[in-house]
């Protein structure tokens, strides 16, 4: 797109293939779909370095922020293959809602079920805004596995209309998805999901996109330099993602 079209889409939804309305259809249906191809082994080599440098350098767990700390990750922001299933799910308005990273430690102990928001619902389903109302894209830099810790979740529970339960009680059909470093997983944030508990000699890293409609308000501010220059020397897509726009 030409650098002086407008930031706001002049059509709200994308014409699908067959094959991504299917996918659509089945992100709608369990709350979660697994990307294949979502990066390059080169792209993969790249992040590992890039995070294991910022997790050097901030010695936390956790990295906030992720857009701030180095610009080898800005190319997480709209790469084409995850783009293209959140425009096909969300539609063109889309934008970031934040942008983190886990580096999770051998010994650490399986994570409780948890939801990524508040969005109500009334006892007839019918949602007040926009749902999904966070999608969440995982790059996982580690193969998965039983040992390590996969993400857990609960195919179809971000239609349920109860909170998940404390702690981390095993349901009967929870999922362990054992995702691969060139996969990518897209989940509704509102599905019960969890980490759980890493047993092998290793960290296992993560970074998390994750993307909402752009009326909806955003978790990170996405004013720091980095990011501030990101936007203002971007493509409209890319504007569109980080809050270019104000208000609606």
């Amino acid at each position: 797109m030409s650098a002086n079209a407008p930031v706001v889409p002049t059509r709200l939804n994308p014409d699908l293939s067959i094959e991504l309305q299917l996918e659509v259809s089945y992100f709608l249906k369990w709350g979660y779909l697994v990307v294949e191809n979502a990066l390059t082994d080169e792209q993969v080599r790249t992040l590992r370095v890039t995070l294991d440098e910022t997790f050097t350098r901030l010695n936390s767990e956790f990295t906030h922020q992720l857009l701030e700390q180095d610009d080898r990750f800005s190319f997480l922001i709209d790469n084409p293959p995850v783009m293209e299933r959140m425009r096909a799910i969300l539609g063109n308005c889309v934008q970031l809602h934040s942008a983190t990273a886990r580096v999770t430690q051998p010994n650490q102990p399986d994570q409780n079920w948890h939801r990524d928001g508040p969005w109500p619902m009334d006892p007839d389903n019918t949602p007040y805004g926009s749902l999904p109302g966070q999608i969440n894209c995982g790059y996982f830099l580690d193969e998965l596995t039983m040992e390590n810790g996969p993400i857990v979740i609960v195919p179809g529970s971000h239609r349920a209309l109860f909170k998940p339960p404390e702690g981390h009680p095993v349901f009967p059909d929870q999922k362990f998805v054992l995702a691969k470093p060139r996969q990518a997983v897209l989940f509704d944030g509102w599905l019960y999901h969890r980490g759980a508990a890493n047993k092998s000699p290793n960290r296992r890293r993560v970074c998390l996109m994750c993307y909402q409609n752009a009326w909806m308000k955003s978790r990170e501010p996405f004013d720091g330099p980095r990011v501030t220059k990101l936007r203002e020397e971007g493509t409209p897509e890319r504007k569109l993602l980080l809050g270019e726009i104000p208000k609606w």
